[in-house]
């Protein structure tokens, strides 16, 4: 029988930030926060249900977490864990919390949640030591601090996980239940001068780092015809549901597009943007951890399609330049706007000219609310041979690719409209 389990903050506002200096923040935090000690146990062990298909939501978090003595790599078992459900998008966050064997949980949620017809399975997991810290003066505050962060994947049918990752750096999580401005602008004001920034979940960044093993391990190299810009279809859409749908789709061998034999994955990813103004124009730094990846994009223009979709959009870009988050390119500029960026992708390729191109839903929350939207863009070509020089006839049949998928699209799911809007237009700048 499951225990529900009393929560001190069922609704709340969760922020993240990652620490490159714990020991500055924990010395000038201490007259604000006390640590408290709720057992020996302070190893966390945090498992994540999904499926290969990614069918769990964007809003949802499905774990469950137990607690050690001392570290060890994850291996699924029926010991006794809390299950954790919390739904919401961004930082506000619903929150329930019951206990129960490991194998009444995979039970539980898969007889409660039915996102589709593949059953959830634990997926990947977190390892890191944790430290709690509460006010001194008031109660409807938590901040967490979290170190020695080690990443794992469950293949399919095997106990014992995979390590897929880990991170040298500190994470700091602020739970609120009510904004308490005065102590809130504290913490940050510590955070500030601690070096601190801010960074995504780390149910999101084992999926980034699960979509590098992949691509290591079963990916095959190609390479870009057209670079130095991109060509993509932009679909506006607002049911979710929409994706898996579509990949569904494409499950046919009848079809001119499928997907590749040798990389049929759904790949999850997540990302902080940031867009920026310095000499040379605007820019949006992607934020991944401690590292950033700066992309410079020119002017939008609208391709003419032979169905007059209106929805396939060409501009330059540049991008691969990684810096570290005090560069000075991010420092010295100014912010122009942010949003964070959830996505879910797959790929298809044209089995004739072994083009692949990318498939994605994406899911931005940033100051104008929630958009979504479905992009096919051109991501490459698989060759044995050397590359060849751009020509104006490989651009028509990438043209022509993108509208012949988009247009199936179009027309398989009414839920989808063609749209022009690009994220710089949607957050105004």
């Amino acid at each position: 029988m499951n225990k529900s389990i009393k929560i001190d903050l069922p609704y709340r506002i969760e922020q993240r930030y990652i620490l490159p200096s714990p020991e500055k923040f924990l010395d000038k935090i201490s007259c604000y926060l006390e640590r408290k000690l709720f057992s020996n146990n302070e190893y966390v062990h945090t498992i994540y249900f999904n499926n290969d298909e990614h069918t769990v939501p964007f809003e949802f978090s499905i774990k469950a977490r137990k607690y050690l003595s001392h570290p060890s790599n994850p291996v699924l078992n029926n010991d006794l864990y809390f299950l954790d459900l919390k739904r919401g998008k961004g930082e506000d966050k619903e929150k329930i919390r019951l206990q129960m064997p490991l194998k009444e949980i995979i039970n539980f949620i898969n007889k409660t949640y039915h996102f589709s017809k593949i059953p959830l399975r634990p997926y990947i997991a977190v390892e890191y030591l944790r430290w709690h810290y509460v006010p001194k003066k008031t109660t409807n505050i938590r901040l967490t601090l979290d170190t020695n962060l080690k990443y794992f994947f469950f293949p399919q049918n095997q106990k014992e996980a995979v390590e897929i990752g880990k991170e040298n750096y500190a994470r700091v999580e602020i739970k609120e239940a009510a904004l308490n401005l005065s102590l809130s602008e504290k913490i940050k004001e510590v955070l500030k001068e601690a070096g601190a920034f801010p960074t995504i979940s780390k149910k999101f960044t084992a999926y980034n780092l699960l979509g590098l093993y992949r691509a290591k391990t079963f990916g095959k190299p190609f390479y870009k015809e057209l670079r130095g810009y991109e060509i993509e279809s932009k679909l506006e859409t607002g049911d979710e549901k929409v994706f898996q749908k579509a990949k569904c789709l494409f499950d046919n061998k009848n079809l001119d597009f499928r997907l590749p034999s040798h990389f049929p994955y759904t790949l999850e990813s997540a990302s902080l943007n940031k867009y920026y103004q310095d000499d040379q124009g605007l820019f949006k730094a992607i934020f991944r951890g401690s590292e950033v990846e700066i992309v410079r994009k020119g002017d939008a223009e609208i391709i003419k399609d032979p169905f007059g979709l209106n929805c396939l959009l060409k501009r330059k870009e540049i991008k691969g330049h990684i810096v570290s988050v005090d560069s000075k390119i991010i420092t010295s500029a100014k912010l122009r706007g942010e949003l964070y960026r959830m996505r879910k992708a797959f790929w298809v390729e044209n089995p004739k000219t072994r083009r692949f191109y990318h498939i994605s839903l994406d899911c931005s929350l940033g100051s104008p609310g929630i958009l979504y939207e479905m992009e096919v863009e051109y991501t490459g070509r698989y060759t044995n041979t050397e590359s060849t020089p751009e020509t104006t006839k490989e651009e028509e049949e990438i043209i022509k690719d993108i509208t012949r998928i988009t247009k199936t699209l179009l027309e398989k799911f009414p839920e989808l409209k063609p749209s022009q809007l690009t994220k710089q237009d949607w957050l105004g700048i």
